[in-house]
């Protein structure tokens, strides 16, 4: 298929990453409830990215049977390589959200995170119609990013870093625009009514907010709290070989070094204070709207 989304957009371990942060064993019973998923089920999710998703439904409901779908090979790659680490019994494949690879009438439920705002909705919702089994599942997660909170201290420390990150991303255009990702955003009001014009019923909403971000805290564990810290790390690192990757030679080998040395030098200072116990109290919440319909 391709790869412009990992290397264009966002990388599979930064997917990943920051992913795993959201979707975690505390909170499980949020996103399980929210998507109508209970274990046993043959589950689908589409635009899988490197399949922390798929992973986790799979830890947490060992009898589903998981299948991702990305039409980047990358994360598709990404995602099978981290399956065999975890040895976690999952299936990728590379495939067409709007063409999908499977027979009429095959799974239990499909679930999707961030993707229909990519996609033109009545292709995207009449692929997941089909291969559904009857009285299946949709579920269409929905990250509303106005309702976000994101500290301060993610933005770059000093002069030096902000000016060679803008250089970095100066050439680089605006590819989200020219490629329309985020074309299809709809609003809150819009997803349930889409949902029942593509034909499904008893369709319903439902909000998780979730706190991804918060090393601080003090049901937060060392461990995660360093995860957390360093899933921002590799998001930085990540925005800066995408706009490398767009416009190469926007930055010298040095300027590359540089920016990558004041990046880490960063999240090194924040994690130092961490150690010491010097609390910043920088959080960032998510806020993701569920919509769930059945084909019945």
């Amino acid at each position: 298929m391709e790869r412009m989304w990992s290397q264009f957009v966002q990388s599979s371990e930064n997917l990943y990453a920051s992913r795993a942060l959201r979707f975690r064993s505390d909170n499980k019973d949020l996103w399980l409830n929210a998507m109508k998923i209970n274990d046993g089920m043959n589950i689908l999710e589409i635009g899988c990215g490197g399949g922390i998703f798929c992973h986790r439904i799979k830890q947490f409901l060992p009898n589903a049977t998981l299948t991702g779908l990305d039409r980047d090979e990358g994360h598709i790659e990404y995602a099978i390589k981290k399956s065999k680490e975890l040895n976690i019994d999952c299936k990728f494949v590379v495939g067409d959200a709007l063409n999908l690879p499977f027979d009429d009438n095959s799974f239990d439920t499909c679930t999707s995170y961030t993707v229909m705002e990519h996609i033109e909705a009545s292709k995207f919702l009449r692929e997941q119609y089909r291969v559904l089994k009857p009285n299946g599942i949709i579920s269409v997660l929905s990250v509303r990013t106005h309702l976000n909170i994101s500290p301060e201290n993610w933005k770059p420390a000093n002069n030096e870093e902000a000016d060679l990150l803008s250089k970095a991303w100066e050439k680089a255009g605006n590819f989200n625009k020219e490629h329309g990702i985020g074309a299809f955003e709809l609003s809150e009001q819009a997803y349930p009514a889409t949902l029942e014009k593509a034909g499904f019923k008893n369709v319903s909403i439902d909000f998780i907010s979730v706190v991804p971000y918060a090393p601080d805290n003090a049901d937060v564990s060392d461990e995660l709290a360093l995860q957390q810290i360093n899933s921002n790390r590799i998001a930085t690192l990540s925005s800066m070989n995408t706009a490398l990757n767009l416009a190469p030679g926007s930055l010298s080998e040095s300027e590359k070094l540089r920016l990558t040395e004041l990046i880490n030098q960063r999240y090194d200072d924040r994690i130092n204070k961490y150690l010491s116990g010097e609390k910043l109290w920088d959080i960032a919440s998510s806020t993701v709207m569920a919509t769930t319909g059945y084909k019945l």
